[in-house]
């Protein structure tokens, strides 16, 4: 990398995209993020200024992710990529989803491949591009594993009434999208390191309160008794957001990391093992009743690729729930 190395973070203002941006800048490098619209990432950017210095952080527009072209600009000069942004809508038709969840991933990649000073590129893809939970079920997932499953389902359109069909189109567009990565990269040979890094459910401290956002938004909504809001995520293995951000820069920081699939999973957890924790933690909280009926994550993941590159980098390795849910409540100020 150059001396002063600029990492190119997309979708700087969301629960992953913004500890991504926390850790690159912790470990020296300058970012540029991108989100929709620049205001957008105006609270991020003030609270990690304010945490690591001004003038470390810019911020650029790209409105639309799956426009050819759309990252041209944003990636002019950058020494590496981590691209965390994607489309979220949680639609049942996969035509909302899928084609342009591809097109983001294919645009980022054809503009780094234009740009000389780009060394290394990193995916934020997802658990679920390997498979979505499945509760009480014993089975085994690895670098080679596939969700080809719910690419099947989500496109048949008997299945588009089903409960949690939103989520099998989410696995689908993650799983096509992490391939279009790889097809990119076996076809096109490009000049930078290309790796990928999948994370489950992650949990851990929210950097602006104010807009905790996807599953670091779990324990606010448990706090506030609305535990249904949380119910769709099903049993599966936690991490923490921290460490998933320090493994996107541990796959820029070392060269001889690359072709890589991170599977960033600590353990399995259910919503009944958070309720316990957040009780002891917080014993003067009138927090929900347990739930019935969630089972359990039998799955055995192939996770010793990743505690491998976090000990390597950071010198530790996964940290575990009650230290998560301790970071979330107070970074909420509960």
């Amino acid at each position: 990398m150059a001396s002063n190395p600029i990492v190119l973070v997309t979708g700087i203002n969301g629960f992953i995209g913004s500890h991504i941006v926390d850790q690159f800048l912790a470990a020296g490098y300058k970012v540029r993020g991108t989100v929709r619209a620049v205001p957008k990432a105006d609270n991020i950017k003030r609270v990690l200024s304010e945490k690591h210095g001004e003038g470390r952080i810019e911020v650029v527009a790209v409105p639309d992710l799956a426009a050819p072209g759309a990252f041209d600009d944003a990636v002019k000069g950058v020494d590496a990529i981590a691209h965390c942004a994607t489309i979220i809508n949680f639609s049942r038709n996969p035509k909302e989803v899928i084609p342009d969840a591809i097109a983001a991933v294919t645009s980022i990649l054809h503009s780094a491949l234009r740009e000389p000073t780009v060394k290394s590129f990193v995916l934020a893809s997802s658990s679920m591009a390997t498979t979505l939970p499945k509760p009480n079920v014993r089975f085994a997932v690895d670098s080679d594993t596939w969700n080809e499953e719910d690419i099947a389902r989500a496109w048949d359109p008997e299945l588009v009434n089903e409960d949690h069909h939103d989520w099998t189109v989410y696995a689908a567009s993650k799983a096509e999208a992490e391939k279009a990565l790889w097809k990119f990269r076996d076809e096109k040979k490009p000049h930078f390191t290309v790796n990928s890094i999948l994370p489950a459910t992650n949990f851990g401290p929210v950097l602006v309160k104010e807009e905790a956002s996807s599953s670091g938004a779990c324990v606010k909504e448990i706090w506030n008794g609305e535990i249904n809001k949380v119910l769709g995520v099903r049993p599966q293995y936690y991490v923490s957001v921290q460490d998933v951000a320090l493994l996107h820069v541990a796959a820029v920081h070392f060269p001889d990391v690359n072709g890589k699939r991170v599977l960033a999973g600590t353990k399995p957890y259910n919503w009944n093992d958070v309720l316990k924790i957040l009780r002891e933690l917080r014993p003067g909280h009138d927090f929900p009743e347990d739930v019935e009926g969630l089972g359990h994550d039998l799955s055995t993941v192939a996770n010793g690729e990743a505690e491998k590159l976090l000990l390597r980098f950071a010198g530790y390795g996964w940290i575990e729930l009650r230290e998560l849910m301790e970071q979330n409540l107070s970074s909420l100020g509960y």
